[in-house]
């Protein structure tokens, strides 16, 4: 007879077998060290802060941890974000919020897409193609915009329906200001991971990343995945302008420059691997929230040599660390 599991393998085995339980294990540690440590960081107003820095990182992520898993990279999602928030804002603010919905949805989609039909007809690495894409990007907004901040007073319902206050949920807590957002950001997450594992189109993102020349062997189309996970990251990137727009009521052009590092930050902690066929959406959630905790507490901690504006050196590091607790799950499964 087979002996029975200890609680210790079952431990273990968990681990080796969930990508999400190691993102969340690390995500419990830390809450914990900084609710010890950081005076105030239990309040929620600071809860409810995490929360709603977490849903531009983790919309962004949505997209950057799919593209992950089919084994590409997309550098330029900032740079679309960016574009996706001044469609969106430039057009409420001319009185047509619908279409600036949809256009700040399909522009960022189409020039994602754009990314992968320049990888799949030349063979450069996405790295290298959403690099140059990136700045490329970037520049033309310049050029369209004249370098002129987009900022608005007034608040549109529109406004509202992506960014506004969840009274329900801040009647409950006090100095709680949690928003709609988290709502969307939650959806989002159940769309997305109910398409990358129920769906033909999930199956073939998990075995394109896994192994390319297999998947084209068993019939799968590539390029086709591939040009649609970038289309996908593109989409998200618009989903976050408009949340940022939503949020902040501004845009510029250098908005999302640095989140193309947060998010995919977010995505390896969250146990995406750098090398592509595994991962998960709720994985990616997980790792946002990972991310905006860090942030938070570094800031509350107010350590010296580590400002705020710095926190760039600990999601670096943060990077590497995920990277190699991944591979290390992977080695054991």
């Amino acid at each position: 007879m087979k002996a029975p599991e200890t609680w210790q393998s079952k431990i273990r085995h968990l681990f080796s077998n969930s990508t999400v339980a190691g993102p969340l294990a690390v995500l419990i540690v830390i809450f914990i060290l900084f609710s010890i440590f950081v005076p105030k960081f239990l309040s929620f107003r600071s809860l409810s802060g995490i929360i709603n820095a977490a849903t531009l990182t983790g919309a962004l992520t949505i997209g950057i941890t799919l593209l992950m898993i089919a084994g590409e990279f997309d550098l330029s999602v900032g740079s679309l974000m960016a574009i996706g928030g001044y469609i969106y804002g430039g057009l409420c603010m001319a009185g047509q919020p619908a279409l600036g919905l949809i256009l700040g949805l399909l522009v960022p989609a189409l020039l994602g897409s754009l990314n992968g039909v320049i990888l799949v007809w030349t063979g450069i690495p996405s790295f290298i193609v959403t690099l140059g894409n990136k700045y490329f990007f970037r520049g033309m907004l310049w050029v369209l915009t004249a370098g002129t901040m987009l900022q608005t007073v007034d608040r549109i319902p529109m406004y509202n329906l992506f960014n506004g206050r969840l009274d329900i949920l801040n009647k409950l807590f006090s100095d709680a200001n949690f928003r709609t957002s988290l709502l969307w950001l939650l959806l989002l997450v159940v769309i997305f991971q109910i398409l990358l594992v129920r769906t033909r189109f999930g199956n073939h993102v998990f075995a394109v990343g896994g192994n390319a020349g297999a998947s084209l062997g068993q019939g799968v189309n590539v390029r086709r995945t591939k040009i649609l996970s970038f289309a996908i990251s593109g989409f998200m990137a618009g989903v976050t302008g408009i949340l940022l727009f939503s949020q902040y009521y501004t845009v510029r052009v250098a908005s999302g420059d640095g989140m193309d590092l947060s998010a995919i930050a977010a995505a390896v902690v969250g146990g995406t691997l750098i090398t592509g066929g595994a991962g998960s959406i709720w994985g990616a959630l997980v790792g946002a929230l990972i991310i905006s905790t860090l942030r938070t507490g570094v800031v509350l901690m107010n350590i010296p040599f580590i400002p705020a504006d710095n926190f760039e050196a600990i999601v670096g590091v943060t990077i590497v660390l995920a990277a190699i607790f991944n591979t290390y799950l992977r080695q054991r499964r």
